[in-house]
């Protein structure tokens, strides 16, 4: 992500924040396959081991999901805060 533009933090926070929302969104992925698959597994047998693989999973989809949100939430300030300094009139 070329970020040159951006002057409210550096390009490399710009660049982590980047990195990190690609790396959350690749394993929520993951979690969400094994999700299906623990989902599937628990609904052909529902036994409590199949249960609990099954909710552990969920939890820690939701945690990823959350971590991906907040990602989200703090690219989303950086950005309103860079075309809010960019729309203010120069001084000259």
């Amino acid at each position: 992500m070329a970020a040159g533009w951006f002057k409210g933090g550096s390009e490399d926070d710009v660049d982590e924040l980047n990195t990190a929302i690609n790396e959350q969104s690749g394993e929520e992925r993951r979690l969400a396959g094994r999700f299906q698959k623990a989902m599937n597994e628990f609904a052909t047998e529902r036994s409590l081991e199949t249960c609990l693989d099954a909710l552990n999973l969920s939890i820690q989809l939701a945690n990823i999901r959350a971590k991906t949100a907040k990602s989200w939430e703090h690219y989303a300030r950086m950005m309103e805060g860079e075309v809010t300094r960019l729309s203010r009139p120069e001084k000259k």
